[in-house]
């Protein structure tokens, strides 16, 4: 397996839990750089909405610090990890409180030349 990390990118503390943000990135996983960010138009997902900002920023760095064309790229790697949760309190009956959790999530991705 021949790869060659070009650019590591990542979206951290994002407001989504990484259970709805892996089956987006099941999609594209793998695919060339300018063919995903084609296909995460079409998604109708809010996960879809965070990973096309994360592969943007991809983009203009490879642009415009490392001077390279990004439609030779390839997603060599993208994963999803939990991030801090949000503790809230909900009122509930007889005055006593119910806790719940905000979750979040954090992406990470290696772009680079690849077989």
């Amino acid at each position: 397996m021949n790869e060659v990390i070009v650019e590591k990118v990542a979206l951290r503390n994002i407001p989504i839990s990484s259970k709805k943000v892996e089956p987006v990135l099941e999609l594209i996983r793998g695919h060339n750089l300018l063919y995903a960010l084609e296909e995460l138009k079409l998604v109708n997902k809010k996960a879809a909405r965070f990973i096309y900002k994360l592969l943007k920023s991809a983009v203009a760095n490879i642009e415009h610090n490392r001077r390279m064309d990004p439609s030779k790229m390839k997603i060599l790697r993208i994963w999803v990890t939990k991030g801090p949760k949000l503790k809230r309190y909900r009122f509930a009956a007889k005055g006593r409180i119910r806790p719940y959790q905000k979750y979040r999530s954090n992406i990470y991705a290696e772009i680079g030349y690849g077989t």
